[in-house]
């Protein structure tokens, strides 16, 4: 059954990041984009990372999304019910370590199709998320985003979890993200 979820624009002026780790250079962001619900259409911050290459076959520069960021050791119990729910179902070890991007979900467990780049789920959100990542890179690379000193693991976090109706939204960036979220993880 096709989704009744998509994404339909992306605001590239709303593009934030800052530096996340320098042993393997990569920068965390978060991107504001519209997304058709059933319910409308809501803004919604969505986060990413820039890829440095080193492992998995991900592409040099490319951003690729996340669900967030573990900000301790074991099981996932600092994000929302559902989304720990969802990590613990598609991480291997139903557990990751501090700093690790959650990033499990874009990654489906059976990949159907190897014309696609891995990372952006298997589902029909792939071209959507695959855009965004390729906006990403450009804007990073002409210098087109705000430095955010203060985006870090929790920030970052916190802010895709936020329940914040943000203007001319019915709901919180909270429902709006985990029915993304749900959309990939029942689709893929």
């Amino acid at each position: 059954m096709a989704s009744s979820i998509r994404i339909l624009k992306i605001y590239p002026e709303s593009f934030r990041a800052n530096v996340y780790s320098t042993k393997h250079f990569r920068m965390i962001g978060l991107i504001d984009v519209s997304i058709k619900y059933t319910y409308g259409i809501e803004r919604v911050t969505l986060p990413f990372f820039r890829s440095s290459g080193t492992n998995s076959g991900k592409i040099k520069g490319l951003w690729y999304p996340i669900v967030g960021i573990k900000t301790h050791t074991g099981r996932f119990t600092e994000f929302t019910e559902y989304l720990n729910f969802v990590l613990t179902n598609c991480t291997k070890r139903e557990s990751a370590s501090k700093g690790w991007l959650a990033k499990s979900l874009f990654f489906p467990k059976e990949y159907m199709d190897s014309s696609r780049i891995r990372g952006f789920s298997n589902g029909v959100h792939y071209e959507s998320l695959l855009e965004i990542g390729k906006t990403l890179r450009y804007l990073y690379e002409k210098d087109k985003f705000y430095e955010m000193d203060s985006l870090d693991a929790r920030n970052l976090n916190s802010r895709v979890t936020s329940k914040q109706i943000y203007q001319d939204n019915k709901h919180t960036q909270r429902e709006n993200f985990e029915r993304f979220i749900k959309d990939i993880f029942d689709k893929d």
